[in-house]
């Protein structure tokens, strides 16, 4: 996620620097720009280039310059709102398929502030079929029946959930289960039923990127991998492919870790590292002077994970092994 801050105070640019110091070590944010300028010509040149705009201002200023801005809920960045004396911050808009709701309390965390949530699932302890699909990173193939789902579940009833047999861990989540009636589907499918309303749902493709040194060992990437999923508050078997570099082919510990998760391995050729763009992207001198390419996890996760597929997890190490989550587009 990448993170726009726009200040209008030196109290607010105080607090933005603090926001930011604290938002570039979380492995899940891949930048984070501070602006103090004209607001309205900011968030005109911010709203579709960022993931999330945090306005460090009263929230009428924000409301009035990003109406004209704002198109739907699947395609808005996460707005949020916060006062510069660090009181509150207010997840604005899209609490869920944005992010908003998450990144507001990760901010009060840091601050010290009170998050305000008033999406009516989160405050009614519901997780939003939004929410299931943004956490889970799934695809929803008919968004149009989202309200319809979510409205009910405020209303305190259960939709059915179906889920295919390798996503059984969805349903011991305890919110899940305190907002659908779940079942393993006998068909494979992934849906989400209420009477007459069919929500379809589609796993994205979840491939982990992995470099290590030399003769690293199983455990070690194990507990790396682990690491990294429980950042993202996930079970490993939401992984689907487990990936490295053709210069890691025989490393008995990559080896292991995949099969002991008994998750596939997908070794990345080195022509294709060597053709990967890596801009924008972590690079190694030593693995450049080494392998003559600039890195091996994130490449590798994002070439596994697909075409146009995108980081959810940047470059982190652990204790011998880096790490990298990349999850296709839909």
């Amino acid at each position: 996620m990448k993170v726009a801050i726009i200040t209008i105070t030196k109290n607010s640019e105080d607090l933005a620097g603090e926001i930011q110091a604290n938002l570039i070590k979380d492995p899940t944010i891949f930048g984070v720009d501070i602006f103090n300028k004209n607001v309205k010509k900011t968030l005109e040149s911010v709203f579709g280039a960022y993931d999330c705009i945090i306005g460090i201002m009263a929230a009428g200023i924000m409301v009035r310059n990003i109406c004209d801005l704002a198109r739907n809920k699947l395609e808005d960045p996460a707005v949020l709102i916060m006062d510069d004396a660090g009181k509150h911050v207010i997840s604005l808009l899209s609490g869920h398929l944005g992010g908003a709701n998450e990144i507001a309390k990760k901010i009060a965390e840091i601050t010290g502030a009170d998050p305000v949530i008033t999406t009516a699932t989160d405050i009614h302890g519901k997780l939003g079929i939004d929410s299931l699909a943004k956490k889970y990173y799934l695809d929803i193939e008919n968004p149009e029946k989202i309200k319809a789902i979510n409205t009910v579940l405020v209303n305190d009833e259960l939709p059915e959930l179906f889920v295919p047999s390798e996503f059984d861990f969805i349903l011991n989540d305890p919110v899940v289960k305190a907002s659908y009636n779940g079942f393993r589907s006998n068909n494979n499918d992934f849906k989400c039923l209420l009477s007459d309303v069919k929500l379809i749902l589609k796993p994205k493709r979840f491939a982990v990127g992995i470099g290590a040194r030399k003769d690293i060992s199983r455990e070690n990437v194990e507990k790396a991998i682990e690491k990294a999923m429980d950042i993202l508050k996930l079970q490993v078997q939401r992984i689907d492919i487990i990936s490295t570099g053709e210069m890691k082919i025989n490393e008995s510990g990559i080896i292991e870790a995949a099969s002991n998760f008994h998750i596939p391995l997908e070794i990345i050729p080195l022509d294709k590292l060597k053709k990967f763009d890596y801009t924008g992207y972590s690079k190694s001198s030593f693995v450049r002077e080494k392998f003559g390419i600039s890195g091996v996890c994130e490449p590798s996760a994002l070439i596994a994970a697909g075409k146009n597929s995108k980081l959810v997890f940047k470059k982190t190490a652990f204790n011998g092994v880096t790490v990298a989550i990349a999850v296709s587009s839909n």
